[in-house]
């Protein structure tokens, strides 16, 4: 009877977090390696991440949201570079570009929400507070991942440490060292990350933790 009570309390405890928004009733994206150490319980589905510093973090990040099945929108990245997003792991067959949002960025923003696993915002599109707090609410109902630096969100911040293959002006990046940091967590993770990535079948395997 006690351990009745006690899973009863635990159930109404996990739909108040879902419902307040301090945890997703969706899961959590399988990050690639390292990246969970900067992230205590994952990305959650159904909420924002930013990612500043390099594209190639945030291509990764996108592709491991997307999944083997998901889709993903940008909007307000006409420069995305979608070679190098390919070269990430991301299926390129499943995103949509959207170019600009215009004054409608909030409305087109809420569609996407409702419609795509993954959708990546650039830093020109303008939302006011208000905005943001109705979108959280679609975020969360829909299992959304929103790569976006907003207020309150989350930012890895990556950095290139180093790399091999070029030297006195010659020769072609082999790979690169980064290091990535979340606002207020003393942990830094460097990864590797090769230029020549694994199969599609295996989008994430590029990336090794190494140190």
């Amino acid at each position: 009877m006690f351990d009745d009570r006690v899973a009863a309390a635990r159930a109404a405890l996990a739909r108040a977090e879902v419902a307040t928004g301090v945890r997703s009733g969706h899961g959590a994206v399988d990050l690639p390696a390292g990246l969970g150490a900067l992230l205590p319980g994952g990305l959650a589905r159904g909420s924002v991440l930013g990612v500043r510093g390099s594209r190639s973090v945030l291509f990764a990040v996108m592709a491991a949201a997307m999944g083997r099945d998901g889709w993903a929108a940008s909007i307000g990245m006409p420069d995305l570079g979608w070679l190098a997003a390919s070269e990430a792991g991301v299926d390129l067959a499943r995103v949509v570009g959207i170019p600009g949002a215009g004054m409608a960025a909030a409305d087109v923003v809420a569609a996407c929400v409702d419609g795509f696993d993954v959708v990546v915002l650039g830093d020109g599109v303008d939302l006011g507070a208000g905005a943001r707090r109705s979108l959280l609410g679609r975020i969360r109902s829909h299992g959304t991942v929103v790569l976006a630096t907003w207020p309150g969100a989350p930012v890895l911040h990556a950095a290139v440490r180093g790399g091999e293959g070029c030297g006195a002006g010659t020769g072609h990046v082999r790979d690169r060292v980064i290091a990535i940091r979340r606002d207020g967590a003393p942990t830094t993770v460097l990864l590797r990350m090769g230029q020549r990535p694994e199969p599609l079948e295996a989008p994430r395997r590029h990336l090794r933790a190494v140190s």
